[in-house]
């Protein structure tokens, strides 16, 4: 299923279509950090890969964001039987799995699921080294806070900082240790300086990260709330238990609702949008919720579920910004719209009865995977065969008759950015072309071009995520 999302979603953020275009043009490496980003180092290996079998499809890249996924469950577990050893494990993962991480997955290649990942291995061996100081703990404490910085991930020094400062206020922790993890945080500190000095701290958009504009703010709370459903409904219900009726009050609980809110504000307050934090607090988030209401029986508390709402909502407007006007949408659109509608009925608010958090989060799944499964084969259906990619070769064999190995495109105006990813290679080609293409891009307001020996084709442009207007003519 997840192998049919990466593949059926056809989205990129414009970042994403930068890094891409990067790759294939081997223009890439810009610094000291760049060189040796193991993301990227494993983008070009799948490249190369996808080369040799000859497959041209920049889609498959996502398969590596379901490596990290993977990862992040699997480090996950070991973090529940590390602190939790009796917390039944099933659901926080699936939470963990069933949640933004789905929607990080499917929507960039960017790194966030890596850096999240490696956020979470650090503060994994940062408990451990807390709970036993082995060697091995803090050659691996180390050696991910160093592919941290490498990753240009200068938030999780934050996070370490405060753990440590949290552990050294333990008045019976003894004097060894106390110089031991003071020596850590040192050595990290230092280690990040010299990062810094290397890669030049201009370029360093982390340093500037704190911002205070009111509607970026704004932007990154609604973001928070999107990549968090549907654990922010739980995780208030949650609070609500823990902070105020102090169920499971307990030290382990307390340090890790610290750490969601630590890095709910980094997410919020940093200038450039961050991803790999939400990545990072998802996991801490989904044991904290399960931890603390794993033997509350919920009843009136559930109205908090009502926010699931905004799934299908989100879902819908997405879609319908698509077009100009409502009368645009098709009919088919709106079947897709009742059924995940309808999808989401499928909520605990519904019920009177006490359930455990269990109950309410399987009755949650059910409903996430029923909208998930209308949505792939709906954007898949009517989407894929709609954009640049598909297009364009399509016209050209089934209605211009030209071989696309052969042929030369002619630019004129602005052109989407995707077309220099699947296309750039016929722009100025370096072979003899049997045809040569005008491809004229226009604004769907605009009129398309009055000429009999032109096609107009109407396409799904993914960089402005909207349709345009796409002229070919043969010369």
């Amino acid at each position: 299923m997840l192998a049919a999302i990466s593949l059926g979603t056809p989205y990129y953020f414009t970042d994403d279509l930068n890094l891409l275009i990067s790759l294939k043009n081997n223009n890439l490496v810009s610094n000291f950090s760049d060189f040796i980003n193991p993301h990227l180092i494993l983008l070009n290996l799948a490249i190369k890969i996808s080369n040799v079998f000859a497959l041209d499809n920049y889609l498959l890249l996502r398969f590596l964001n379901f490596i990290y996924l993977g990862l992040v469950i699997l480090v996950t577990y070991k973090i529940i039987k590390l602190k939790f050893y009796d917390l039944h494990y099933l659901m926080p993962l699936t939470a963990v799995l069933l949640s933004g991480t789905i929607l990080i997955s499917i929507t960039t290649i960017n790194g966030s699921l890596l850096s999240g990942l490696i956020t979470l291995l650090i503060i994994y061996y940062l408990i451990r080294i807390f709970d036993e100081e082995k060697i091995l703990n803090v050659l691996f404490f180390i050696l991910f806070s160093l592919i941290a910085l490498i990753l240009n991930n200068f938030f999780f020094i934050i996070l370490i900082s405060f753990l440590t400062i949290l552990k050294l206020f333990n008045l019976k922790l003894e004097k060894k240790k106390r110089l031991s993890l003071i020596s850590y945080l040192c050595s990290i500190y230092i280690i990040a300086l010299i990062f810094l000095i290397i890669q030049g701290i201009d370029e360093t958009d982390n340093l500037s990260t704190f911002n205070y504009d009111l509607s970026i703010l704004m932007q990154r709370i609604i973001e928070s709330i999107i990549f968090l459903l549907p654990l922010i409904s739980l995780l208030i219900i949650a609070i609500f238990y823990n902070v105020f009726k102090r169920v499971n009050w307990n030290k382990d609980l307390i340090t890790f609702f610290s750490l969601i809110i630590i890095s709910w504000f980094l997410f919020i307050f940093s200038k450039k949008l961050n991803l790999s934090i939400l990545v990072f607090m998802l996991p801490i988030m989904s044991i904290y919720i399960f931890r603390t209401l794993e033997f509350v029986e919920l009843k009136w508390s559930k109205i908090f579920l009502i926010s699931l709402i905004l799934i299908p909502a989100i879902i819908i407007y997405f879609d319908t910004s698509l077009y100009q006007n409502m009368s645009d949408i098709p009919h088919i659109n709106y079947l897709f719209y009742s059924s995940i509608i309808l999808a989401s009925l499928i909520n605990p608010i519904f019920s009177l009865q006490k359930k455990s958090i269990t109950a309410v989060y399987k009755t949650i799944s059910f409903s996430l995977i029923l909208s998930l499964f209308f949505s792939m084969i709906f954007f898949y259906s009517q989407y894929m065969s709609k954009t640049l990619s598909f297009v364009i070769p399509d016209t050209l064999v089934n209605e211009l008759n030209c071989d696309i190995q052969k042929t030369e495109f002619i630019l004129e105006k602005d052109y989407p950015l995707d077309l220099m990813l699947f296309f750039s290679d016929k722009i100025d080609p370096d072979y003899f072309s049997d045809c040569q293409i005008v491809l004229t891009f226009s604004s769907i307001d605009s009129t398309p071009i009055d000429d009999r020996d032109a096609i107009n084709k109407t396409i799904l442009d993914l960089t402005s995520k909207s349709y345009i207007n796409l002229n070919f003519k043969k010369l």
